[in-house]
């Protein structure tokens, strides 16, 4: 707890921005949160949101072009967007799941069911695919927002953001 002249700064934790229940800055925190996460969803980088950080569909850059954010410091970091991509895989199959209880419950016909246990097929065989480099980009999003405060999250002198 600090008193700096004008109000009163009460530190919840040790974590960087843990104190935004009294800061004034929250919003402007809260708003480049979201532009990284917006920058991550789209496959850009989200330091500063320069795109074309996939060589191919599965092959991510290591460094980023434009500010030279290194993506996966240690490894085992893209673990995270593991359970992203697992989740958005499982979100849709729960989905399908309700579908083919409600055609249950509805008495539906053998078909019916097979056309959901077909759909629930492709969509366990698809999502994973496409979705896998916006969970790389979205994770390095979600770690460079948990880590803000650190000397190697900075961008660069001289790199400005999209």
């Amino acid at each position: 707890m600090r008193f700096d002249g004008r109000r009163l700064i009460i530190r919840l934790s040790h974590r960087p921005y843990a104190d935004l229940v009294t800061n004034p800055e929250a919003p402007r925190v809260a708003a480049a949160t979201m532009r990284m996460l917006s920058r991550g969803a789209c496959r850009h980088c989200p330091r500063c949101g320069a795109g074309h950080l996939f060589a191919r569909w599965f092959r991510m850059v290591d460094q980023c072009p434009s500010c030279d954010y290194t993506f996966a410091r240690e490894d085992g970091f893209f673990l995270g967007a593991f359970v992203i991509n697992f989740g958005f895989t499982i979100a849709g199959l729960a989905i399908l799941m309700g579908v083919l209880i409600g055609v249950l419950a509805s008495g539906g016909s053998d078909r019916a069911i097979a056309v959901v246990a077909g759909a629930a097929a492709v969509e366990a065989l698809i999502v994973p695919v496409f979705f896998y480099p916006f969970s790389k980009t979205l994770w390095s999003a979600i770690d460079l927002a948990m880590h803000r405060g650190e000397t190697w999250a900075a961008p660069r002198a001289g790199v400005s953001g999209r």
